[in-house]
């Protein structure tokens, strides 16, 4: 799957728009970082949901950190990972 972190493909190929997804990761306490890892995951999670809508490609992508008010005197952080989930149009 081709991903892109702007808002167009490679080469600028065109693409018909599915819909924008996310998918989010576990709550962590907020001083705990979120690792590269984590990151890879949820972009890996974020493919297979494009890939259940029929996508080829993912535009827009970014990752935003999600915070939560204290539970049980601990604040509260995620990773949220998001995209457009794109179908590759071939030229005719």
């Amino acid at each position: 799957m081709q991903v892109s972190f702007t808002g167009s493909l490679q080469a600028g190929r065109a693409a018909k728009t599915i819909g924008r997804i996310k998918v989010v990761g576990r709550w962590r306490g907020v001083d705990e970082p979120a690792s590269e890892a984590d990151r890879r995951a949820l972009l890996r999670d974020l493919a297979r949901e494009a890939e259940d809508y029929g996508a080829d490609a993912l535009i827009g992508v970014r990752f935003e950190a999600e915070e939560t008010a204290e539970c049980d005197g601990v604040s509260l952080r995620r990773l949220v990972a998001s995209g457009s989930a794109v179908q590759i149009t071939i030229a005719a």
